[in-house]
Order: C-alpha cells, then sequence, then structure tokens
C-alpha cells in the first residue's frame, strides 16, 4: 500500500513538473521569435546577432528533448502504480485532461470543422481580402469557450500559450507559418460548438457581415475528428527560418 500512495505522489508530481515544464518552453520560443525579429532590425552586428538567436534556439531543443524524457518517466510511474494495484482511475482522468491541455498528446474525437478562404485580390485593398490573426483568433477563442478540448488550425495544435500573428503574407500559429485555406478543427460537444459558431454576432456573422469577400464554410459536425500533438521544429532550416 505504501509503495502504491509513492507511486501516486510520484506520477502528480511530475504530472506538474511536466505542465509547467511546457508552458516555460511555449514562452520562450514564443520570446525567441519575437525577440529575434527585433534584434535583426536593430543591430547592425547580422553575424553575432544569428549566433544569439542559433544559440537560443539550441537551448530551445535542449528543452524540448528534457520534456520528452519527463513524459515518459510519468508513463512509466503510471504503468508501475497500475501493476502495484492502485486505484489509478481519478489520477488517470487528471493527467489525460492535463495532457490534452498542454497539447503533448494528439486527440481523437467527434467536434466541428470550419474552412475561411481568403477572398479575390486586389492590389490597392489587399489588406481587406485576406484572413488576419485576430479573424483566426475570434474562431478559436469562440471554441474553447464553448467548451472545446482541443483545437487546431490546419496541423497546428493550438494550446493556452500559442500564439497566433500575422507575419507578412501568412499567419504564425505557434511555430508553423499557415496560408489559405484555413481549416479550423475542435474536439468536444459537437452540437454546442456548431452552436456557437453560428450564433448571430458571433465571429462567423461578423466575418460574413464585414463584405471582405472571404470564403467562410458552415461549421460541419464531424463524428471522427483527429488533431494532432503540439510541435515546435528543433532544428532551424537553411537560413534560419522554421517551416
Amino acid at each position: 500500500m505504501s509503495d502504491t500512495r509513492a507511486a501516486k505522489r510520484k506520477l502528480i508530481a511530475w504530472t506538474v513538473v511536466c505542465t509547467v515544464f511546457g508552458a516555460m518552453m511555449s514562452i520562450q520560443y514564443h520570446d525567441v521569435v519575437l525577440g529575434g525579429a527585433a534584434l535583426w532590425s536593430g543591430l547592425p552586428d547580422v553575424a553575432s546577432v544569428y549566433a544569439r538567436v542559433a544559440a537560443v534556439r539550441a537551448y530551445n531543443q535542449e528543452l524540448y528533448q528534457k520534456a520528452h524524457h519527463m513524459n515518459q518517466q510519468i508513463l512509466q510511474l503510471q504503468n508501475q502504480a497500475i501493476a502495484q494495484g492502485g486505484q489509478m482511475a481519478d489520477i488517470e482522468r487528471q493527467l489525460r485532461a492535463a495532457r490534452i491541455l498542454a497539447g503533448t498528446v494528439p486527440v481523437v474525437g467527434p467536434g466541428v470543422q470550419v474552412t475561411i478562404s481568403d477572398g479575390k485580390m486586389d492590389k490597392v485593398a489587399m489588406a481587406q481580402f485576406i484572413t488576419h490573426d485576430w479573424d483566426l483568433r475570434s474562431v478559436v477563442n469562440e471554441l474553447f469557450a464553448a467548451g472545446a478540448d482541443a483545437v487546431a488550425i490546419n496541423q497546428a495544435r493550438v494550446t493556452a500559450t500559442t500564439g497566433i500573428f500575422c507575419v507578412g503574407p501568412v499567419v504564425r500559429v505557434g511555430a508553423m507559418h499557415l496560408g489559405p485555406p484555413f481549416v479550423i478543427r475542435a474536439i468536444g460537444p459537437s452540437g454546442v460548438l456548431r452552436a456557437a459558431l453560428n450564433l448571430p454576432g458571433g465571429p462567423l456573422d461578423l466575418l460574413r457581415s464585414q463584405n471582405r469577400g472571404l470564403t467562410i464554410s458552415a461549421p460541419i459536425e464531424e463524428r471522427v475528428i483527429k488533431i494532432p500533438a503540439y510541435e515546435a521544429p528543433l532544428t532551424p532550416l537553411s537560413g534560419g527560418e522554421t517551416p
């Protein structure tokens, strides 16, 4: 009995450590991206700036590897506690919920899907006809407020710490550059999620009323939606760019 309790305490402790660690890495990566952009524009010594960014990215890679190792240790402790005959149902549910919230595991389940595409471009007023970061944020926030367990834009998992912002002609979601069409998928109570998106004055209604030429599909309920785990690039591509 004492071994089971000890295993439970270890599992809970590792769960808290992993969740906090994941949040720290998300904030660190976000700061590196934004801070790196400021450094490039403000410092003349390009070589030293690039070296600094590369060093921080290497540090980020080390953090992600440590997080993966911690996750494996949590799984090992969980299996050990189950083997010892402990009552793990409540702890497993809490652990699963924490992992989904942190975006560290893929999720499969019923939900909704909606697609937003840019309008026809006009050289004079191009910004009017493209999908902006705040357009996507409004839809994502509405889905989470309606009880979505997990949300993704194209193949980019959106978590509580994921940044969504425009970078030139594309939208950056977390660590990924995305272009239209933007397929937003959410797992949760599909009827509630669809009703939330269709509310008068809701995000989709407002986008349609702006007459910007955006193509916005009706929210579709799906019995099976697959959303990947959050992933960030561990190694920069040539030229220092990330995918």
